[in-house]
């Protein structure tokens, strides 16, 4: 497969899971948050906060997808083995992370403090918070295989 049209099929699948990224963070939590607030008004005051924390959790995610369009262009360019692509992929792997420990705690500290919550609502805030940890150390990984990968091309360049 030419190295375009494996960029256009990875540029469609970030821009899908850009798509539900949006939808789930502008219109589906809102909506949820404001039947919840409706419900449960003593739960009020937890609105505007639990809502910014989710806006700030999609700020993380859409700057990692960022840098996954800028990897997705390389590739295209042909330049998928470069030290751009290697720390590029760092970066996602540091949104990861920092998007697993904002769910976790915006997911479980506010149950915790005010005794609210089920376990069902403790295995999904687990269950996000495990899939962008895992996401994150697999970035991680692969960037650092990228780099390794970079430095022994550079030196086979070298040699012929």
């Amino acid at each position: 497969m030419e190295h375009s049209k494996v960029s256009r099929c990875l540029i469609a699948a970030g821009a899908l899971a850009a798509l539900v990224l949006l939808i789930v963070f502008f219109l589906y939590i809102p909506l949820l948050g404001v039947g919840i607030r409706e419900e449960y008004p003593q739960l009020q005051f937890m609105f505007w906060p639990v809502l910014i924390c989710a806006w700030a959790l999609a700020g993380v995610y859409l700057y990692a997808l960022t840098e996954y369009f800028r990897i997705c262009a390389r590739i295209g360019q042909d330049r998928s083995f470069c030290q751009e692509n290697a720390r590029g992929l760092q970066r996602i792997a540091r949104c990861m992370l920092i998007g697993s420990g904002i769910i976790l705690a915006a997911g479980i500290l506010p149950c915790l403090i005010l005794n609210v919550g089920n376990a069902g609502w403790a295995f999904c805030v687990l269950a996000a918070t495990v899939a962008s940890g895992a996401l994150g150390v697999l970035a991680w990984g692969i960037g650092k295989l990228l780099a390794r990968a970079v430095k022994l091309k550079e030196e086979n360049d070298l040699t012929i």
